[in-house]
């Protein structure tokens, strides 16, 4: 049987398709599912960031895996093969908390992680059973021992002749790496607790070192955690850590400020190697942390937990979020101010986003405060929330102000010198990264998201 497996991209606010030559990662999700396929099967993967979608594709079964934004492509991908006569599964995490909406345009729907019943949906598709509004889904997870192994030349966003040629390239792409699935913070705003239902599972320590091995053997150098949270429990991530100095690589991760709070783990952490965090501190208010569930984060102590991340050469990704309920217009200088006294290294900002199936989705649409469901929009940068101090148009211009201004080149200087002590190569990276960011959103209006 031929299968086709499709990562779609998203589209912009005018309607175009999001495309790229070049991404910093890759994803695992497609060479994944293909090392999960029985052999007897031929597999094709297509990452439409890169590259086109084969809308001719003669498989037998389209797959279609989907997060975010890209949800609204691809909806309008399974639309159009079911329109040929093809059978469509779709899954992912917006799949999984939604599946009767999926099951609009697709054939079957898996429900959650692949492992356990990806074999049986193709056993089905294979022997002519009818697969037409069937959920897939295990009763219980995987355990995480012995995942398959894939390919790790084959990542559909890795540029191989680039690597062999390029110094530069060597250095941006981050080799993706996965120790861990879930988190157990209960964040309500989050897709990640909601979907794993705030469990937390780990490989066997030793599996996860086998493959960053592999990497090393390929010549990489630099790895990306694709973990939600890497020190979900902490135990584990000092066995891993410790484990990972010898090989001597580099790696950054999405990580809750509790590293810094554990001077062990945040030791253990910058001698494996690690050199930067992307840390949801979300809002410097606190009474706004308790507000979403994230009251674990204490905006108090933000401060002194930056400045021990930076004293060990690590760099700060700073995640936040504009106009929680507890927000006014004061709140965007606020915030600004802090970024920048405190000398964070990029900023990922975020319009609040009711994800479809978490609790703050059902709060909000209880409370009439959604703006649209138009699912292209639910990229983080657009009004999807009824603010509750301010108008949408307000909210906007003021979360454009903050990144303007965050990546304006006084506060570039003011947020980059003097660098962390140590990894100054990574410094002087990440502050001609700062400059590119600048560039861009000079010639670009009302531009969001930059730092991929």
């Amino acid at each position: 049987m031929k299968i086709y497996l499709i990562s779609p991209t998203h589209y912009t606010p005018d309607g175009n398709l999001v495309k790229s030559v070049q991404y910093w990662t890759s994803a695992i999700t497609l060479p994944y599912l293909k090392a999960l396929t029985p052999a007897r099967h031929t597999v094709t993967f297509t990452d439409e960031l890169f590259y086109d979608v084969d809308v001719n594709s003669d498989a037998d079964l389209i797959g279609l895996t989907a997060m975010g934004p890209q949800i609204a492509r691809a909806y309008d991908l399974a639309d159009y093969f079911r329109s040929r006569g093809k059978k469509v599964v779709m899954g992912g995490s917006w799949v999984s908390l939604n599946p009767t909406e999926a099951l609009l345009h697709c054939d079957a729907v898996v429900k959650g992680e692949a492992e356990l019943v990806w074999q049986q949906l193709l056993d089905d598709v294979e022997g002519g059973v009818d697969i037409s509004g069937k959920i897939y889904s295990s009763q219980k997870w995987h355990s995480m021992v012995g995942l398959p192994k894939f390919d790790y030349t084959t990542l559909p966003l890795f540029l191989p002749e680039r690597f062999r040629r390029s110094p530069f390239y060597r250095m941006y792409f981050h080799w993706p790496i996965l120790a861990s699935r879930g988190c157990p913070h209960p964040c309500e705003y989050c897709s990640v607790q909601t979907y794993y239902n705030r469990t937390f599972r780990s490989r066997p320590v030793e599996e996860v070192i086998e493959d960053i091995k592999t990497v090393k053997a390929l010549g990489g150098k630099r790895l990306l955690f694709l973990d939600d949270n890497p020190i979900g429990n902490i135990k584990y991530a000092k066995e891993l850590f410790r484990a990972m100095i010898p090989l001597k690589m580099e790696w950054v991760a999405q990580i809750t400020i509790n590293v810094a709070r554990n001077d062990e783990l945040l030791d253990l952490a910058a001698r494996s190697g690690a050199r930067s965090f992307s840390i949801g501190l979300e809002s410097v208010s606190q009474d706004n942390l308790e507000e979403i569930d994230k009251g674990f984060n204490k905006a108090p102590r933000f401060e002194e937990d930056i400045a021990k991340i930076r004293a060990k050469g690590i760099q700060v990704i700073a995640l936040m979020m504009v106009e929680l309920d507890g927000d006014d217009n004061s709140s965007f200088q606020k915030t600004l101010d802090f970024l920048v006294k405190n000398k964070v290294s990029f900023l990922k900002l975020f319009t609040p986003c009711p994800y479809p199936g978490t609790k703050y989705y059902k709060d909000m649409e209880a409370a009439g405060r959604i703006l649209t469901k138009e699912w292209n929009r639910y990229d983080y940068g657009s009004p999807l929330v009824q603010p509750t101090h301010m108008s949408p148009s307000e909210m906007m211009d003021g979360f454009n102000r903050v990144y303007n201004s965050f990546y304006s080149l006084p506060n570039i200087m003011r947020r980059m010198t003097p660098p962390p002590k140590g990894n100054y190569l990574e410094a002087l990276f990440y502050f001609v990264a700062n400059l590119k960011i600048n560039k861009y959103m000079r010639s670009h209006k009302n531009a969001w998201g930059t730092i991929s």
